[in-house]
């Protein structure tokens, strides 16, 4: 019978036990998958330096003079802009898909090559235990001569060795596929959020196309009958906005200041990227002056990423009321009351997110960014009101929401 010592420097001389790297069975598939990553993000960095020339044109379509053809000529800048969303957002959700399949494919090379690692660890503990562990007196005695039972120790302090070594490394890689299948879920929640955004587009590029053929329609492409249409418009805004001004004048009067919270960040920004276009006050100070209203009753932010734009809420609370006025006023909006004195408003809104009696958390999405209602391009339109002040009345357009103003920067 072979002695235990001799064994095991046997199977280890004859490459038993030397275990193999992991890696390598997938990596094919994996190297395809990356270049596929990589092809789809230069697609994205083209489309997003062509929307960038869009929103330069969809600008300078704003700031025309108005009429039939430059309003048409806007129309469809604003689809084409929307059109490039899309493409883009195509485009990251198959990247999206690429990576996911990546890292499945990475997560199934890491488990096969795991599964080989502890067969092959298994089976070293397995002789280990069978042979036992040889000792100083064994091995001396089994020895030719000195230098033969060093060379024995060290093949056992080798193997030794080599399996502390592969057992540090399975560990490792196991807490790595952790972090792979975690990663790989965020993936897909990105993936998801990327399809809804994508659908929100379509939706509104066919919005965008609907109210120019509405537009010619009703025109029936003559530019006479347009200009009527316009100055019979903007005379119906300027009289509703002149109405809001007085209404709330009044209604300011009615804030008790006991009954508003202090300080500033009780509410959040309703946008992820701040620019401020109009601020709260006088429309001789703001810088913004028209025939409909010389007082501004909340502040204008731009849009980062155009029609579409999410809104977010400002704070928790409930939704307690909706409307849309078409073209007069605010469009689609919103108005939140955050039960601590305060209520917001959130005007020319593209399209809801919520519904009225909805609990809203502050940061939640709540709508769309948009140009609906009294608007000359997309923006939020943002108000504070006293709680106590605020109502909503019924005109001949629609709901009309009032109330008691604020600064919304005292807050935000």
């Amino acid at each position: 019978m072979m002695p235990k010592a001799y064994k095991l420097m046997a199977l280890f001389a004859a490459g038993f036990l030397f275990l193999a790297p992991f890696g390598g069975i997938r990596a094919g598939v994996i190297e395809d998958l990356r270049q596929q990553i990589e092809t789809r993000n230069q697609e994205i960095k083209t489309l997003q330096q062509k929307m960038e020339e869009a929103k330069n044109n969809l600008q300078e379509a704003q700031g025309k003079e108005r009429s039939l053809q430059n309003q048409i000529y806007k129309f469809n800048k604003q689809i084409e802009a929307l059109e490039l969303e899309i493409a883009i957002t195509e485009n990251q959700v198959e990247e999206t898909r690429l990576t996911i399949q990546k890292i499945e494919a990475q997560m199934v090379e890491l488990e096969q090559s795991i599964r080989l690692e502890k067969a092959r660890i298994g089976s070293v503990l397995q002789l280990i235990y069978e042979t036992g562990e040889p000792n100083l007196i064994e091995v001396t005695l089994q020895a030719e001569n000195l230098s033969s039972m060093f060379q024995n120790f060290y093949g056992v302090q080798k193997l030794e060795s080599e399996l502390q070594a592969r057992l540090s490394e399975t560990k490792k890689f196991e807490r790595q596929l952790e972090q792979d299948k975690e990663e790989a879920k965020k993936e897909e929640e990105e993936l998801l959020a990327l399809r809804n955004k994508l659908t929100l587009q379509q939706d509104l590029t066919e919005d965008q196309k609907s109210e120019k053929n509405e537009l010619l329609r009703a025109t029936r492409q003559q530019e006479a009958t347009y200009q009527r249409s316009v100055k019979q418009l903007e005379s119906q805004r300027n009289d509703i906005q002149k109405e809001i001004v007085r209404l709330e004048a009044k209604l300011r009067y009615a804030i008790d200041p006991d009954a508003l919270p202090k300080g500033k960040g009780i509410l959040a920004w309703p946008v992820d990227e701040v620019r401020i276009t109009q601020y709260y006050g006088s429309t001789s100070e703001t810088g913004f002056i028209n025939d409909g209203y010389q007082f501004h009753n909340g502040i204008d932010l731009a849009p980062t990423t155009g029609l579409g734009t999410p809104i977010l809420a400002a704070g928790d609370g409930a939704v307690i009321a909706t409307g849309n006025d078409g073209r007069y006023a605010y469009g689609k909006w919103i108005a939140i009351n955050h039960k601590n004195g305060l209520v917001t408003l959130y005007g020319h809104l593209s399209k809801f997110a919520v519904s009225g009696g909805a609990q809203i958390k502050k940061g939640q999405i709540i709508g769309y960014m948009g140009s609906t209602g009294y608007s000359t391009g997309p923006h939020l339109h943002f108000t504070v009101y006293a709680e106590n002040t605020f109502e909503v009345i019924e005109r001949w357009y629609g709901p009309l929401p009032i109330g008691g103003h604020i600064d919304p920067l005292e807050y935000l």
